[in-house]
């Protein structure tokens, strides 16, 4: 009889034991679904340009490695500074589809550039590129990142334009631009970047072709300009480093109301004669 009781007992205790593992599986899976339906569903991961050498790969930081800025700044200011067939559309136009990449202070600063330029007869028929200089693309001197987690990048590109099919310019420009953390409509801005246009006190200046070359043959990370250079006019494809901040009134059809999106209007100068050859 004591056999007996020691099986029924020995299968209570099995049983316990069986509920108590049940218990325990069914608390780990309400955690583990507690934690899933919590969870975050967007990851962010940076995967840099240049993956011949190999890359760390940090899924879900926030810091953006500075190879992806200076990808994004060329990408977006080359895009910008593409004017297909008339830059009396194509400037408006790209202003327009990139405003999403752009702040709003860096808008109203292209607007006045565009409105300052149409009244200079600088757009009709005009067409433009802006390339990468060979050689001279992204190395670690070229962006800057500050404690407030912005950053400064330089641009040497080759800028190249014709207007009714007659080159006009073929020059290297340096644009030192401002980008900051701009998550504010991942729809439409998955970078969560914005290009703020110029850093502080700094405007775009034109290289010396000398220097170009010198750069070039030596590999080196950034264009070593010469001043007397840079300081030449705006007429020569650079802007004189001496030189304020000019503030240009555009018309009002120029200026967006509020907050609200640009539209195509706004950004529509008026047509101008063309000038007789």
């Amino acid at each position: 009889m004591a056999r007996y009781t020691d099986a029924l007992a020995q299968a209570n205790w099995f049983n316990k034991c069986l509920l108590g593992v049940v218990a325990a599986s069914t608390t780990v899976a309400v955690i583990a679904m507690f934690g899933w339906r919590s969870a975050e569903r967007d990851v962010t991961v940076h995967i840099p340009p240049d993956l011949t050498t190999g890359a760390v790969i940090k899924v879900g930081r926030k810091e953006v490695p500075s190879p992806n800025v200076y990808l994004f700044a060329f990408y977006i200011w080359q895009q910008l500074n593409r004017w297909s067939l008339n830059g009396q559309q194509d400037y408006g136009n790209q202003i327009y589809k990139l405003q999403a990449f752009f702040t709003p202070a860096c808008q109203q600063q292209l607007i006045n550039d565009m409105t300052t330029r149409a009244g200079q007869g600088e757009l009709d028929q005009r067409t433009r590129s802006v390339m990468e200089i060979p050689g001279l693309g992204y190395r670690d001197g070229r962006v800057l990142v500050h404690a407030d987690g912005s950053w400064n990048v330089l641009l040497d590109t080759q800028i190249i334009e014709s207007s009714r099919g007659v080159p006009v310019k073929d020059a290297y420009v340096r644009y030192p631009l401002h980008v900051v953390r701009y998550d504010v409509d991942r729809e439409i801005n998955p970078f969560q970047l914005a290009i703020d246009c110029y850093s502080a006190q700094k405007k775009p200046e034109r290289l010396d072709p000398e220097a170009v070359a010198v750069a070039m043959k030596g590999n080196r990370a950034v264009v070593q300009n010469s001043d007397e250079y840079a300081n030449r006019s705006f007429a020569g494809g650079g802007v004189p480093q001496t030189q304020g901040p000019t503030t240009i009134q555009p018309p009002p059809s120029a200026i967006p109301s509020g907050q609200r999106k640009l539209t195509p209007q706004d950004l529509a100068p008026a047509t101008l004669p063309r000038v007789p050859r």
